[in-house]
């Protein structure tokens, strides 16, 4: 038999999620590069493995998976707590505000090629709806992510409608959803398997905080962190009123660093 395993495709439940199952795809040595252009339809490797990584440690470096997930950015996502914590400057994480994490409690990152770096939340205060930002005692180096947000604009709600989004979850995977609709700050998604186009997942109790990211100009924007389950909902990081209360808590804090905005 040759590299190629044979198998049989199903529906079926993946790791408490749900899509399509089937063998996993070969991945790249490296990180792969990622071209301007490139959009979440065009990242995922049907039946891949969702994992990020291949074997994680929160007190060391960890090994990264060599699946499709390879193609995106999670350098700025600390999974080391349940209550995950994303990068939005050098110095400011965002989190869900009903999960957020103790202060002080330790902050850790591992960058594209696994590499360990520890923070420490020293801060935090409420944004709006669901969503909080903290302060780490010092700036992240160049190597681990601070996501953009979505620039405001006439149209935008209508614009993403449809649009494929990364969505990530407690075990540290990412699944392939979709923009169902924007309501005044709360963004929604949703999850069709006939699209075969990457596992989804029903979130759950213990997701709450993990970013969802839409891809502009090859690079991942942070757009939600999930506020409840099903299919995902949670703050949408597009909306004007979140981002200059989001601004004005950054300057609360004080720190380094200030977010940055990119338009779809």
């Amino acid at each position: 038999m040759n590299s190629f395993k044979f198998c049989m495709i199903v529906l079926a439940s993946v790791a408490g999620g749900f899509g399509v199952a089937g063998c996993a795809g070969g991945g790249t040595s490296g990180v792969p590069a990622v071209s301007r252009s490139m959009k979440v339809a065009d990242m995922p490797v049907a039946y891949d493995d969702p994992g990020i990584f291949k074997k994680y440690d929160s007190l060391g470096d960890s090994v990264m998976n060599d699946t499709w997930t390879r193609k995106f950015d999670a350098s700025g996502i600390s999974f080391n707590n349940k209550r995950t914590c994303t990068l939005v400057t050098r110095q400011h994480v965002v989190m869900a505000n009903h999960y957020q994490r103790k202060i002080p409690s330790s902050v850790v990152f591992h960058d594209r090629n696994g590499k360990r770096l520890e923070r420490v939340l020293v801060a935090a205060r409420r944004v709006h709806g669901d969503c909080a930002v903290g302060l780490l005692n010092e700036p992240v180096p160049a190597g681990y992510k601070a996501y953009p947000l979505l620039a405001p604009n006439e149209g935008l709600e209508e614009r993403i409608k449809g649009e494929f989004v990364l969505v990530t979850d407690q075990k540290k995977r990412v699944f392939v959803h979709e923009v169902r609709g924007v309501s005044k700050e709360m963004i929604f998604l949703t999850y069709d398997a006939k699209k075969k186009l990457g596992y989804g997942k029903m979130l759950v109790s213990g997701d709450s905080g993990n970013p969802s990211f839409i891809m502009v100009n090859g690079e991942p924007v942070l757009i939600e962190t999930h506020h409840t389950g099903g299919a995902g909902a949670g703050p949408f990081y597009g909306s004007a009123v979140i981002i200059e209360k989001l601004k004005a808590q950054i300057q609360a804090l004080g720190g380094v660093g200030s977010v940055r905005l990119v338009r779809f």
